[in-house]
């Protein structure tokens, strides 16, 4: 087994031995053969995970892009989401195509998103068929409102393109996830789109 992958199993292991809040205490060793272990408590889903359930869903999105030259293109696309085991974090799979005809652009990503209880905030992770990655850091507003900002400045893009994405995800509405694209150019925060995804219900 890779040597790598065992220490990294062993580290997120110890903290999360050392989040659950057991420890050894000090005091008089338990007799008989009989005495029962301590059990390890680990930690369970709590009111931060509870105020990411209205982005989590499955749902279908329109809306428009801007793009380089500034000028509006139609998006459209879906998402499929569900809660990864020991339902901390929660994970999606998007897909979103801009434009139309022979010079649409489809782009998928994968997003995983949760509550890190060492950064103490939201954070999120998403990969892309473009090669990129990116950090994220959530702030929730208010119930069902959270907004998402680059953690990392990306470099080396085309001429126009923004170095940093804020993304405004309002679901406090039933069925209706209303989003905003905001893009860091020029040292100020530029529109870059905007549009809603349609829950199915799932």
């Amino acid at each position: 087994m890779n040597k790598l992958l065992v220490a990294l199993t062993l580290c997120t292991f110890g903290v999360a031995y050392a989040q659950s809040g057991t420890s050894a205490k000090p005091g008089t060793a338990p007799s008989g053969a009989g005495a029962a272990p301590h059990a390890m408590e680990m930690p369970k889903p709590g009111p931060d995970q509870e105020a990411l359930k209205p982005f989590v869903h499955n749902g279908s999105y329109t809306g428009t892009r801007v793009g380089p030259d500034g000028k509006e293109m139609p998006t459209k696309g879906r998402q499929t989401c569900k809660w990864l085991p020991g339902n901390m974090w929660a994970s999606c799979d998007i897909e979103m195509t801009t434009g139309s005809g022979k010079t649409a652009v489809k782009w998928m990503g994968h997003l995983v998103m949760g509550y890190d209880m060492m950064a103490k905030g939201y954070r999120g992770v998403m990969t892309d068929n473009m090669g990129m990655m990116g950090r994220m850091k959530g702030t929730l507003e208010s119930p069902g409102k959270m907004v998402w900002e680059s953690m990392d400045e990306m470099k080396g893009g085309p001429p126009g393109m923004p170095t940093k994405e804020r993304v405004t995800d309002d679901a406090s509405e039933p069925k209706v996830e209303k989003m905003t694209f905001e893009g860091w150019m020029n040292g100020k925060w530029m529109p870059t789109g905007s549009g809603s995804f349609k829950s199915s219900g799932k």
